[in-house]
Parts: structure tokens; C-alpha cells; sequence
């Protein structure tokens, strides 16, 4: 693997309409992270990789069983008694004051009556800053995810991890039949040939069979099993058992238009004094499909860049 592989995946995935700068400093930004988490080592010492979809070779790294959870969990014990938390805020509305300001509200595929994000999640940063002039870009782009899971009831929405793809597991449609050739499709071919699966007529209440049942028991146990024991809980045993998903609105990929420093910009490319914006509200960086693997990557790179030209702009005033 290297920085240039990693750009070509990327703007592959993105079928060429990705900002390339952004492109950049997102691949040379991903080889820094190594620096600053400890992501999980096999015994051999080398990094546990995961192969996202689109991806040339397996590239994701991973740090216990949920990473978001655990940088969060780092992240609150570092800045304890150095800055307010401010829990429960999702349906109140508070007003504060000051110089800088990132927004990292996140997408808009919650306003899906099934996706895989929770239901508050409608763009309403989009929406605040917009209010200020900000530009946005590729807001008729939406990723799918091609394996949420349809049943049970209490998993609906959920993603499971295609990873396993790699490792052994396949799709079966109604009559058994496995139908995809090719496992190394971006997510958007992917959920295209699950598509086509149903409209002929060989789906399954809408969705096709996941069978994770190829894949060792012992990878099943060990990499996934929090994927196991998600299904296992609601009386589901994927090391037996095929799993029914289809594809479902899993990231916004367009939202506001920033430059590299994170900066907002408003309708004439000019940077909103004191507006910065980092992740899945920002657009640009993935094009009209996002790679394997680069949501997580995206989140730490550039709120990262953001906190710091925030951080920047605050002081010089």
C-alpha cells in the first residue's frame, strides 16, 4: 500500500469527481493516524487489516471492536476539566457564543424511512450554514449501503460488514444461488447487483441472503465477532444461519463546500470568517461513491485540520 495507491482507490471509487485536493490531504493525513492510535497488532506484530470494498488491497485498520466508541471514550478522558460536555441537546436548542465555530453534524440520510443512520440526523448543519451563505456541493449524491440488515425487526437498519467478502462469505438469492462474480466492487455496484437481484424477481422480501456460513468459525469468533453476538442476540446464528440485507441510504455525500484548512465557503469561493466544518456535513472528498473504509479516515484527518485552523483563528483575534 502506499499514499498514491491509496489516492487512486479513492478517486476510483469516486469516479472521478472527487476534489483532488481534498483526495490528497486525506490519504497523506490517513498515514499519520499511526502516530497517534493504537490500532490493534496481530502477534507477528504487524497491523489486523481489513480489505474495504473498492480498495486494491486490505487497508483498514481497527482498535478493539468499535472504533468511533473508543476514540470518543480516549478523547473525553483527555479534555476532561479542560472543556464543557453538553449531553441531550438533539431536541433542545441553546445559543452560545464564539469566535470559531466547526460544525460536525454529520449527514442528512436519517430523513430515509430506511437507512442505516439514526433519525436525527437530517442536515441541519447544512441548514445553519447555508443560512450564512455557505455553498454546498454533490447534495444529490447519496451512497448506499449495500448489506443493511432487513430482519430481524430489532436489527433493521444496521450495517453488516462486507469485509467478510474477502474472507469467504457471498450473496445467495431466493433460490440459493450465489450471483456476484466480481468481490471486489465499490459499495455502489455492489447495492446496484443486489438491486437488479430483486427487480427480477430472485429477491427475498425485498433483500437477498448474506451467507457468512463460508467464512472459518474461528475468524467469525475472533475479527467479527461483535457482528456474531449482534445477531446471536437477536436469536440469530450467522455461523449457520444467512442473514437478509439490502441496500439502504448510509452516507450524504455531498454538503458543504470547504477547502483544506476545513474552512466553509461561501457561494463565491471566499472562507466564512470563523466557519470551519469537518465530515459527512462537508462534500467534495468522495465523489459519486465513497470508498471502503474513508468515512472513519475522514472524521479523525480533517477534524483534526478543522480543530486546529479553528483553534488558529481564534487566537489571531
Amino acid at each position: 500500500d502506499s499514499v498514491a495507491r491509496h489516492v487512486a482507490d479513492t478517486l476510483a471509487s469516486g469516479h472521478g469527481a472527487n476534489d483532488p485536493e481534498l483526495v490528497r490531504v486525506l490519504c497523506e493525513g490517513a498515514v499519520k493516524l499511526k502516530d497517534e492510535f493504537a490500532f490493534d497488532h496481530g502477534p507477528d506484530g504487524a497491523y489486523k487489516l481489513l480489505q474495504p470494498l473498492g480498495s486494491s488491497v486490505p487497508r483498514c485498520v481497527m482498535m478493539g471492536p468499535a472504533v468511533g466508541a473508543e476514540i470518543l471514550r480516549r478523547l473525553q478522558a483527555k479534555l476532561a476539566g479542560r472543556v464543557e460536555f453538553v449531553e441531550g441537546t438533539v431536541e433542545r436548542i441553546d445559543f452560545s457564543e464564539a469566535r470559531a465555530v466547526v460544525l460536525a453534524t454529520g449527514g442528512w440520510c436519517g430523513r430515509y424511512e430506511f437507512s442505516t443512520n439514526p433519525k436525527c440526523l437530517k442536515g441541519d448543519g447544512i441548514r445553519l450554514a447555508e443560512a450564512l451563505g455557505a455553498a454546498t456541493v454533490d447534495m444529490d449524491q447519496v451512497q448506499y449501503e449495500p448489506t443493511a440488515a432487513l430482519e430481524p425487526p430489532v436489527l433493521r437498519g444496521i450495517p453488516v460488514i462486507t469485509t467478510m467478502l474477502f474472507e469467504g462469505a457471498t450473496f445467495r438469492n431466493r433460490n440459493g444461488e450465489e450471483f456476484l462474480t466480481d468481490k471486489t466492487v465499490n459499495k455502489d455496484e455492489l447495492s446496484k447487483a443486489i438491486f437488479r437481484e430483486v427487480a427480477a424477481g430472485r429477491g427475498v422480501r425485498g433483500g437477498v441472503w448474506y451467507d457468512a456460513t463460508q467464512v472459518a468459525r474461528e475468524l467469525l469468533t475472533t475479527k467479527y465477532a461483535p457482528l456474531v453476538k449482534r445477531y446471536a442476540d437477536a436469536g440469530v446464528d450467522i455461523t449457520r444461519e444467512w442473514m437478509l440485507v439490502a441496500p439502504a441510504p448510509h452516507t450524504s455525500l455531498g454538503g458543504l463546500k470547504i477547502d483544506t484548512a476545513c474552512r466553509v465557503l461561501d457561494r463565491a469561493g471566499a472562507p466564512i470568517p470563523g466557519l470551519f466544518a469537518a465530515g459527512e456535513v462537508t462534500g467534495g472528498l468522495h465523489g459519486l461513491n465513497r470508498l471502503g473504509g474513508n468515512a472513519g479516515t475522514e472524521t479523525l484527518v480533517f477534524g483534526k485540520i478543522a480543530g486546529e485552523s479553528a483553534a488558529e483563528f481564534a487566537k489571531e483575534g
